[in-house]
């Protein structure tokens, strides 16, 4: 029996993701209703809670100083990326930072919680 390797289509979000690894958050824009998230041309639309960590701190979206904290990871390097169904994106920085982008039913109110699109212009929504 052959066993076919998968398409290139069906890639899971996790394997995706791993493009974010080596680069830099390079841009944060704020929307009136979600976020942009951007790593060097590759990133997402967040429409869902944000969480911002530090060595000893975890700040999210809502809580006061979340903008600043959020503004502070520009320019750090990614070192690991993972997805996890109804948690969501972690995201780790070199520095030991890190993000979370939740997908937790409760953390969004529209069909999305997130899209994810990569420089080669693949697509995931979540």
């Amino acid at each position: 029996m052959d066993i076919e390797e998968p398409d290139e289509t069906t890639q899971s979000l996790t394997d995706s993701l791993q493009v974010l690894v080596g680069e830099k958050l390079s841009s944060v824009t704020f929307v009136l209703d979600h976020w942009q998230v951007d790593f060097d041309g590759n990133g997402f639309n967040v429409m869902s809670q944000i969480a911002v960590t530090g060595a000893d701190w975890t700040c999210r979206s809502g809580e006061p100083g979340f903008r600043d904290r959020l503004c502070e990871r520009i320019g750090k390097i990614v070192a690991d990326a993972e997805f996890e169904d109804d948690i969501g994106v972690s995201i780790v920085f070199e520095d030991g930072g890190g993000l979370h982008l939740s997908t937790e039913p409760d953390d969004y109110r529209g069909a999305e919680a997130l899209l994810f699109h990569r420089t080669d212009e693949r697509w995931w929504v979540v």
